[in-house]
């Protein structure tokens, strides 16, 4: 500042430029503290922080602050004495450094002189920067600061928890000690090649720890450039992401992976057969299994879910044992799996692949004390040939399968566009079989049986019959089964049932000698909590006694729930109902089960007739059957007589009942009635109009021709 008013009469300072245009602040005080002279900055410092002009008088909170340094520096009789002093600001606090020291002006005339300098800035940023090395040593991230030439400088606390290494043993060192060798090199020469561009890198990097373990590191690298623009620093910044890697592994386990045999599932197998479709095709064939396990419901109901299970999980072991290099293998679900063969040379080298499959799956499997021997049945289209669609693909393959099980189980099927007809012709049969009941195109046939000692007719059989408006007869082989899939069978064979019941009742109103009506019950019929109220309905509707009606079943029928099943039959049985279990000799019933059974008689399959008298294994099996129903009591009625070599066999083996083309093909109720009001016998005397009498040897004529 100029000279000024504040300087005593007998004392002069010299003004330099310097002085007035010093950055540091200066003051000279008389020994009353007195302002005797103070340049700009010093004036900027005491007086312009609160509005005030300079005087001589010192502001009171400057006075204040500085008294107590000033008597420690005349106390402790010191030449010069520094300090820093916080005086008030209308902004925020200042901070000034202050040094004093004593000086003579003259013999006998001391003063007081102060440098004055604002360290308020200074203080701000050391503050900020303790700050934020605190920050920075707490925080959760791993952060690491190299010079120009990637050595190390400083690590904080986290990237010691993270890796093992303090400070001290990586000071000067480069970050490549942390480099595992399962991070390609090419992410490194990427790194380098950003961050020496001055650009910052951000990326994943799998690093290894002291003790040799690796970790996920997500990195954020960026350089630091001094006043030129020159890198002068890197600093990185990363996150330990194991955990979420793990998780992430874990999801897409979840996501890709079957829980119970840890094969790939459904969705892992739809990507692997889209990335089949659409990259380049390679030499050979690539073929498309899919494997369904035959009768594994019945290990389920039979055994428990867990045996289920332990089954499943074996199955998935010998698919992954017998698979190749270039197979996969997943479980689409349930009992469900499919392989892929890749570059199989033609297709019996497919062929030879999917037996061997068969083979190593059809070998027993040990579930507790139980030996299970499971078989599959496998349907096979060609990838890329067959269609390039994985959905069309996944259908061929699943027609094919259904093929094989057609086919009797345990073996394979290739796609063939037949099946895609035979498909089309099931869809319609269903969507016209849920039109036939109410339309009136359904019909029952009536099939005779006879009493082998002397041919009266004692029952006639009810079968189902459909008469399409376009397509003609369709055969109940065709039809039934879709019914049973779809669950029309219930309204169908409650129908059956009721016009069954009709038309027993019928002839008796005809005042014809009554005789049994027999109507097969279909599994889920069987299982249906319904069933008897529909057969009292049946026979209320009707008026038929209930002696005259006999239900049949079948032995697989049975074995799903054997206690259960002869429960309800001796319900059926209290009604006064007969009962007759059909294709006798198929199924899997004991002898100690069927004595419990309160059924009337047996009914031998056709197939064992088939071939008598040339096959010896059939008759062997006919006759045991034969004898084995006498000894506990039964009637017992061959079905699918044909010939009279078959019937001159049943008579020697003394079979009770007949039934088959030999005798009568089935026919209309009406046709059935004229031919049954005539004669009651199936030996045709009254067609030759001579005696009704029953010859010994009958002829090869049948009642209702």
């Amino acid at each position: 500042m100029p000279d000024s008013p504040i300087f005593s009469d007998n004392t002069t300072t010299p003004t330099l430029d310097w002085f007035h245009h010093s950055s540091v602040g200066i003051l000279l005080l008389d020994p009353e503290l007195n302002c005797i002279h103070c340049n700009p900055c010093a004036e900027n410092l005491i007086w312009s922080r609160i509005d005030q002009p300079a005087g001589n008088c010192l502001p009171e909170d400057f006075r204040q602050a500085l008294q107590p340094h000033l008597d420690k520096l005349l106390r402790e009789q010191q030449e010069n004495y520094a300090t820093h002093l916080l005086l008030p600001s209308s902004d925020e606090p200042l901070l000034v450094r202050t040094e004093l020291s004593r000086i003579e002006l003259s013999e006998g005339v001391s003063a007081l002189f102060l440098t004055l300098r604002n360290s308020s800035l200074g203080a701000r940023q050391a503050r900020e920067l303790r700050v934020f090395r605190n920050a920075v040593d707490n925080t959760g991230s791993a952060v690491v600061i190299t010079n120009g030439q990637g050595q190390i400088e400083y690590a904080n606390r986290r990237f010691s928890e993270i890796t093992g290494y303090t400070l001290n043993e990586i000071r000067g060192r480069r970050p490549s000690f942390l480099r595992s060798a399962q991070t390609n090199d090419e992410t490194y020469r990427q790194l380098w090649s950003s961050i020496l561009n001055h650009q910052p890198w951000r990326g994943t990097l799998l690093n290894q720890r002291k003790n040799g373990t690796t970790y996920w590191s997500l990195q954020n690298i960026s350089p630091i450039h001094d006043e030129l623009g020159n890198i002068s620093n890197f600093v990185s910044v990363s996150e330990d992401i194991s955990k979420i890697k793990e998780h992430d592994a874990q999801m897409e386990k979840m996501a890709y992976f079957d829980p119970l045999t840890d094969l790939g599932n459904r969705r892992s197998f739809r990507r692997a057969l889209d990335q089949y479709l659409h990259s380049p095709q390679e030499q050979g064939v690539h073929a498309l299994l899919l494997l369904d396990l035959d009768h594994f419901k019945q290990i389920n109901d039979t055994m428990g879910h867990e045996a289920g299970d332990v089954l499943l999980t074996t199955i998935a072991g010998r698919l992954n044992f017998c698979t190749r290099q270039k197979t996969s293998v997943f479980r689409l679900g349930g009992d469900e799996f499919t392989l892929i063969f890749r570059n199989c040379r033609d297709q019996e080298h497919i062929t030879e692949r999917a037996r061997e499959v068969l083979n190593l799956l059809s070998q027993p499997v040990q579930i507790g004390p139980h030996e299970i021997r499971v078989t599959v049945s496998i349907g096979i289209t060609l990838i890329g040939l067959d269609s390039q669609d994985a959905s069309d693909l996944l259908r061929n393959a699943d027609l094919a399968m259904y093929h094989a099980k057609k086919q009797g189980r345990n073996t394979y099927a290739f796609y063939t566009p037949r099946l895609d007809e035979e498909a089309q012709r099931t869809l319609s049969i269903e969507h016209d079989l849920r039109n036939a009941l109410n339309s009136q195109q359904l019909q029952l046939a009536f099939q005779p049986q006879v009493r082998a000692e002397d041919g009266k007719i004692t029952a006639m059989e009810a079968l189902l019959r459909w008469e399409h408006p376009i397509d003609g007869a369709i055969p109940p082989s065709e039809f039934i089964p879709h019914a049973e899939e779809t669950g029309l069978i219930i309204p169908i064979g409650r129908w059956v049932l009721r016009e069954a019941c009709k038309a027993a009742r019928k002839l008796q109103d005809m005042g014809l000698p009554p005789i049994k009506v027999c109507v097969n019950l279909s599994t889920r019929q069987f299982d249906d909590p319904n069933l008897l109220s529909y057969i009292e309905e049946a026979l209320q509707l009707s008026g038929l006694e209930p002696r005259w009606l006999e239900l049949e079943i079948t032995e697989s029928m049975l074995m799903q729930d054997m206690q259960a099943a002869i429960d309800l039959l001796h319900r059926i049985k209290q009604m006064g109902i007969s009962l007759a279990i059909d294709d006798f000799g198929t199924g899997y019933s004991s002898l100690s089960y069927l004595k419990k059974m309160p059924v009337d008689l047996l009914k031998i399959d056709r197939s064992f007739l088939q071939d008598i008298p040339t096959d010896r294994d059939n008759m062997a099996i006919t006759s045991t059957i034969i004898a084995m129903t006498k000894q506990l009591g039964l009637k017992v009625v061959a079905e699918g007589v044909e010939n009279e070599a078959q019937m001159s066999f049943l008579n020697r083996n003394q079979c009770s009942l007949l039934q088959g083309f030999l005798i009568s093909r089935p026919a209309s109720f009406e046709a059935f009635c004229n031919s049954y009001r005539q004669c009651q016998h199936y030996c045709g005397a009254c067609y030759k109009e001579s005696n009704c009498e029953i010859l010994p040897q009958r002829q090869n004529t049948s009642l209702l021709n």
